[in-house]
Formats: C-alpha cells, structure tokens, sequence
C-alpha cells in the first residue's frame, strides 16, 4: 500500500556505504541517496550491499591486556555493548562475528601478544575494532592498517565503531575528550578531560572487584615508559 500522494513517484532510498570513515570528522553514518522510480517499473531486488545482520545481535569477542586501567575500559565499553544487545564473550573468539583487542603498550610482550591476536583475527576472517594504548600511542603502525579504532578516550562512542565495523567500515576516533570549567576569576575554560563518563553501563571482569578510575594520564615524560604517548597529560575523571 502506497502511503504517497496520487501522482507522486515513490521514492527508494539506496545505502551508498562510505569507503572509509576517519577520526572524528566523520560520525560513523553512511550517505543516502535519493533517486525516483517510475510506477511502471518492477520493484528491484535487496539490494546485496546492505548488511546481513541486525545491529545489536551479534557475538562480540573482548580481549583485554595490561592496567587496571584498561580493563576498567573494556568493563565499561562490554557494559555498553551488551546493553546494546550484542552477546560478549571473553574466552574465545572463534565464534564471534567481531573481535574487540584492548590493547597494552607498555610492555614489549604485552604488544607483541596483541599483535599476534589482530593478525589471527584478519587471519581468520574476522571484524577487527582495536582499543587502547597500542593504536592511540603508534597510530601508523602497517599491521593495523585499514582496521577499525576506539581511542582510549572514546570508549563511550564504541556501540558506534562496532556497529559500523560490521558493515563493512572502517572508523578511527582518536580526540581527547575535553570539558568546560569554570576558573577561580569566573572566565570558562575548556580542561582535557579523564574520558567517558563513569555513569556507563558495565560488566564486571570479577565480581567482587569494582574499578574506579580517577584521573589518566601522567604528567612526567619518561624515556622507558610509553604511558603519556597514549594517555597523554594527566587528567581528572
């Protein structure tokens, strides 16, 4: 049943997937084009470039590596995710449609075992979203080329990414998060931020435990440490 008016051609809106989507300038939507259709022409068929599944409905494989720090992220950012309704798994990946690899930078063996994973899953045929120190630290390393990334800032924005990820896109958010405050002469300011609000869902990696970041970041610059390259200066939560 047409809901047009009499005379009026009906309308087919077509999903034009972008290439690449990149950092923030880019939200994560897809164009729509608009074109007209005579009556008289046959209805086409599903067009095979729209994704085969319902958002929120898939199986998310989460992998987390190092700090208490990130894995506060990956509680908030699986929290999210299953609020959303996807299903999150932690301890293989080898029947999820995405892997989401939280990664450590710290350590050698830590960036080197994430490494490892992001080769196994593009390996295997798998969606890829990182997050963490690695990719928001070292941004142009060759082997997370063309994968999807959620900056250690972002983690509220991480239903977006996977979402848009498994349709075939790529998305990289790297910004810091900033806020507005108020100085002691009364004249606002914009101050780096510690990152998503702690009022998001989350999934308890044990139970018994609750992480409670307060601030990210370091104000120190050590030669041995790669903390303030992916954290940046401190801020408070």
């Amino acid at each position: 049943i047409s809901l047009c008016p009499p005379g009026m051609d009906d309308i087919e809106d077509i999903v034009i997937p972008e290439p690449r989507l990149s950092d923030e300038k880019n939200d994560g939507r897809v164009a729509i084009k608009v074109t007209r259709r005579s009556n008289s022409d046959p209805v086409p068929p599903a067009q095979s470039s729209l994704p085969a599944g319902i958002p929120g409905t898939q199986t998310i494989f989460v992998k987390t590596w190092g700090c208490s720090h990130n894995n506060s992220d990956s509680e908030y950012m699986a929290g999210q995710l299953a609020s959303y309704g996807y299903k999150i798994v932690t301890d293989s990946g080898d029947n999820a449609d995405l892997w989401l690899l939280n990664s450590c930078t710290v350590k050698g063996p830590s960036q080197e075992h994430f490494l490892t994973y992001s080769r196994n899953a593009k390996k295997a045929g798998k969606h890829i979203v990182l997050a963490g120190c690695v990719p928001q630290g070292q941004k142009n390393i060759l082997e997370l080329e063309n994968m999807s990334v959620v900056g250690v800032q972002q983690i509220n924005r991480v239903v977006e990414v996977v979402e848009e990820t498994l349709k075939g896109h790529t998305v990289r958010l790297f910004s810091a998060a900033r806020k507005v405050v108020k100085g002691i002469d009364g004249r606002k300011r914009k101050r780096r931020d510690g990152g998503a609000s702690l009022n998001l869902p989350k999934i308890r990696k044990n139970p018994l435990i609750e992480i409670v970041p307060i601030n990210t970041g370091c104000l120190n610059a050590c030669t041995y440490c790669k903390t303030k390259h992916a954290r940046g200066e401190l801020g408070s939560y």
